[in-house]
Formats: structure tokens, C-alpha cells, sequence
């Protein structure tokens, strides 16, 4: 039997381009580990590279994020017409099971760990099921990843969760849709995980990949008792790591120092915004923004890069705040972002019910699913016109992503970090400072609906004989709309009330697309 497990991946800044950067999808590797060992398993990460058309698979699972999902659904046609059986899991499969249906055979809502092996099993003997709900986590306890399936598709071969979900409640992410909770492993298996990775490591030649560990949590900091003990376990082993957490964890002094003695180089933490007003909006009460430069200049002094990446939103940000953004990058000590995205109400979320309510801003017409993805303009600004609002963005991009800001950046950030002997950090400074940037596509409207197709619309090499009819075809490859021609949301997309609870109370409400949500 062969198995083919694909975290799909549609490139948001319409270049067509993969994203060969340190972050990658790792669920792949772990949906491998829940196969039986027997099993001829293949992982693609679509991010990194192309699916091999020419494949045949028995069963496929597929993994995407909300903007992905048009790709996904074409990914499973093209395989389902060549015998295979598609399972889809990821946020859409569980937030809206009952949409998903029609365009898979078996649509996962939840956790992998609790549903995989029953799909499998049932499978085997012919009788998948339409929905799998997987029960309520009370512990993280996932297989070791197949970290081998991975190591030619990631930067970092030692790549892997350590815990899951996230305390905090902000408004407009996915894992707030799954109601608040955080999950943590036990430390003798993350040891356990560590140890296998580095064994598959040591195949390569790249000293980075052989010292280098990448964990991919929502926010590694959810439990500070729990972060402590996970570095002390983790400082033996000399590597260096990084990670993602939320603000609070980098305002605390000695925190930061155990983490860095424990081998932290790279802290991803979501600042967001500037604006007090935005921040309130978005429920994200762990920021406080006269802090950052602080929090930012503790993490330099003990040899831990800060990256962070910012939202505009059309909700609360002003034509004056957008401008001030160049100014007050500089005076926080970040210099240049990761990112500058648009905020979004991504189905499912607060703050896309609140879109749906009339309390939050309203959708711009026509507005397709593809374009949740944060950096397509979706809902309408407040204190501009639409055209204002992007072209603000456009001169607020061209001011911080350029040669002379980089050139800032990398040496603020070198001269703070070498003095604490942070080789790898300084190192990775000049990379974020020259190379994970890219100028806009000139192309480029940034206005949902009024944007060329993804490049990736068409790739799937489909053939005539893979659609019955013209409607047929349009069914599987026409995008999905949110809005109608005067920006009102369909109706496919109203729920008709809100649960954050536990899965089990949140599938009695499936009916109307509830569920819990995972992310890739």
C-alpha cells in the first residue's frame, strides 16, 4: 500500500514561487509516525516542492491552510480520478467539515493523533468513514516524527512541536476558534525526539543542520514553569534553537537568560502592531508596546535575535499611524520586520464572526477564500478608501524593505549581539536583514477580486478526461467566494451561533460547520 501525505501550499505573494525558508509544515512527518511502520509512506511538502503528478497512491491525506483550500480541493480530484482515496484535515476540514465533504473522501476534525490510525485502520478494511471527530487531547503525547521523510525538505532537519495550542484568546487567530488550551509533552519523550532527529542530522553534510533545532510551536512560552524545565533538558545538548513565543515571555529577565544558556539564537514573537488601539481590538493584552524596546534590547544582550512581523488593520489603523511605523521600527529595535500583513478574519475566527455580526469591518465584494492569507487586502478600511489604504501600504513597504534599512538593521543588530558571543545569531541578523525580504510584485493589486489568478491555479495537470462535463470542471476548479458583489457574506459561511468549548459540545453544533480547528 502506498501512502501520500501533502501539506498543501499556494504561494501568497502570486509569484508561484515555493518558500524554501527555516519555516515548513511538520505534520507530515508526524501523520507518517502514526502509520503502521509497514506502510510505503511519501511526504511532500508543497512548500518546498511539487507534488510527483505521476505518482499513484492508495490513500492520500492532504493538510491546508484557509487560502490553500481551492488548491487542495484540485490536488484531490486530480488523485481521486486516478484511484486514490483523499483525507483532508487542517482548519477548513474542521471548522467547516460539512463544506469540505463533497471534495474528499474523509474529511479529519481535530487532532491527528486520535483520528489517523481509525482512518487507516478503516481504510484497510474498506469502510472509510465521510467525518472523523477526534475526541478532546488531555495529553500531548505524539509518536517520534519521521523526521527522515522531511530531511531533504526543510532547513533544519531537527524540526518538531513541542507543545500545542496557545493560552491567549487574540481575536483574529485560527487556534482561537478551537477554544483556549495548551497542551505540553513530557519532557523524556521531547529528549527522546531530540536525540532521533539529531541522529538523522548527522547524515548531512550542513554543520547547521547537524546543530541546528527548529520548534515549531504556536507559542513555546504558553506555561513558563514548563519552558524552564524544557530548557534545562534541553540545554545539555548543546544545540542552538529557536522557537515562537508571545511577548510577555521575552519581558522577563531571567527567563531570557535561561533560555539563552540553553542555547536559544531565534525568537519569533508576535508584536503585531504599535497602535494601542489595534492591540486592544485584537485582544492581544500581553502587549505592551512601550516595553518593546526593552524586551527587544534583553534578548540582544543575552545573544537572542527578535524577529517579528506587523499587521495593518483596516479596522483601527490611520493614514498617520502608517506612517509613523518606519520611525517607531527603528526607536523599538526591530528595525525591519519579518513580514507587514494585512490583518484578516479568517473563517471561523473571532473576529470573523464578529464580520458576520456587523460589529467588525465589512468584506470588500467578491472577496475569495484564496485571499485569507494576510497579505490580500479582504475587508474595507475605516479611515481611507480602499486605494488609499494601499497605497499607504505600498510606500510603507518601499521605506522599511530596502537596502540602506537593511543595511541598519544588520549592523544594530550584530553590534548588539557578538558582544554576548553569539556567532549563530549575528549570522542569522545578516541573513534577515538581506535575504527574507523581497520587494512587492509589481503586478500586484492586493485587493481581493481584483487580483490575477494564483500562478498554482492551473498547475494540477489535469486532463480532459478528468471532468464529466464544463460544470463539472467549474465545480472543482472555480474559486470560493466569501462575499457577494456587494460585499455581504454568503450564507455557506454563517454559523448560527458560537461555541469555543470542547470538540465533543462543538461537533453537537456540526450542523452548522462547528468543530474544533487545527493549524498546519
Amino acid at each position: 500500500m502506498r501512502v501520500g501525505i501533502i501539506s498543501v501550499f499556494t504561494d501568497y505573494h502570486r509569484r508561484g514561487r515555493h518558500h524554501r525558508g527555516f519555516l515548513q509544515p511538520q505534520v507530515g512527518a508526524l501523520i507518517a509516525a502514526l502509520l503502521p511502520p509497514q506502510v510505503d509512506c511519501e511526504v511532500i511538502n508543497d512548500t518546498w516542492t511539487d507534488p510527483d503528478w505521476s505518482r499513484d497512491y492508495d490513500l492520500l491525506f492532504l493538510s491546508c491552510l484557509h487560502s490553500d483550500f481551492d488548491r487542495a480541493r484540485q490536488v484531490s480530484h486530480y488523485w481521486r480520478r486516478r484511484g486514490a482515496k483523499t483525507v483532508l484535515g487542517g482548519p477548513m476540514a474542521t471548522l467547516y467539515p460539512d463544506l469540505c465533504a463533497p471534495y474528499f473522501d474523509a474529511v479529519v476534525s481535530g487532532d491527528p493523533e486520535a483520528t489517523i490510525p481509525a482512518v487507516y485502520e478503516d481504510f484497510s478494511h474498506k469502510r472509510l468513514k465521510p467525518h472523523y471527530l477526534a475526541p478532546r487531547l488531555l495529553r500531548h503525547a505524539p509518536p517520534t516524527p519521521r523526521f527522515d521523510l522531511l530531511a531533504t525538505q526543510q532547513v533544519s532537519t531537527q524540526s518538531m512541536e513541542i507543545t500545542r495550542g496557545c493560552p491567549f484568546s487574540c481575536r483574529f487567530c485560527t487556534l482561537t476558534a478551537t477554544g483556549t488550551r495548551f497542551l505540553t509533552r513530557d519532557l523524556a519523550d521531547v529528549r527522546r525526539d531530540l536525540y532521533e532527529s539529531t541522529r538523522i542530522a548527522r547524515r548531512s553534510w550542513s554543520p547547521l543542520k547537524r546543530r541546528f533545532a527548529a520548534f515549531y510551536d504556536n507559542n513555546l512560552g504558553g506555561n513558563l514553569p514548563y519552558l524552564k524545565a524544557f530548557c534545562a533538558a534541553v540545554e545539555p545538548l548543546g544545540l542552538w534553537w529557536a522557537s515562537c513565543v508571545t511577548f510577555n515571555v521575552i519581558c522577563q529577565e531571567e527567563l531570557v537568560a535561561t533560555m539563552a544558556r540553553s542555547g536559544c539564537r531565534y525568537l519569533f514573537v508576535g508584536l503585531e502592531s504599535f497602535n494601542e488601539e489595534t492591540l486592544t481590538a485584537m485582544a492581544k493584552h500581553q502587549n505592551v508596546v512601550r516595553k518593546t524596546r526593552q524586551a527587544i534590547d534583553r534578548c540582544h544582550r543575552h545573544g537572542i535575535l527578535v524577529a517579528s512581523g506587523l499587521m495593518l488593520s483596516p479596522a483601527n489603523d490611520t493614514r498617520e499611524y502608517l506612517e509613523s511605523i518606519p520611525r517607531q521600527l527603528v526607536e523599538c529595535g526591530l528595525t525591519i520586520p519579518t513580514y507587514i500583513a494585512f490583518e484578516t478574519p479568517f473563517p471561523g475566527t473571532p473576529l470573523f464572526d464578529d464580520v458576520v455580526r456587523n460589529k467588525g469591518p465589512k468584506l470588500l465584494p467578491n472577496a475569495l477564500l484564496q485571499d485569507f492569507n494576510g497579505y490580500t487586502l479582504v475587508t474595507e478600511p475605516r479611515h481611507m478608501s480602499v486605494t488609499d489604504f494601499i497605497a499607504a501600504y505600498k510606500r510603507l513597504h518601499r521605506e522599511v524593505f530596502c537596502f540602506s534599512r537593511a543595511c541598519l538593521k544588520a549592523a544594530r543588530d550584530i553590534s548588539a549581539l557578538l558582544p554576548s558571543g553569539s556567532i549563530f545569531a549575528s549570522l542569522a541578523a545578516v541573513y534577515e536583514s538581506f535575504f527574507d525580504w523581497q520587494p512587492l510584485p509589481a503586478h500586484r493589486a492586493f485587493i481581493t477580486g481584483e487580483e490575477e489568478p494564483y500562478p498554482e491555479s492551473d498547475s494540477v495537470p489535469f486532463t480532459t478526461s478528468d471532468f464529466d462535463s464544463e460544470s463539472h470542471r467549474a465545480h472543482v476548479m472555480q474559486p470560493w467566494r466569501l462575499s457577494d458583489e456587494r460585499g455581504e457574506i454568503l450564507p455557506m459561511w454563517k454559523r448560527e451561533e458560537t461555541v469555543r468549548s470542547s470538540p465533543v459540545e462543538l461537533h453537537r453544533s456540526s450542523n452548522r460547520g462547528s468543530a474544533i480547528a487545527v493549524t498546519r
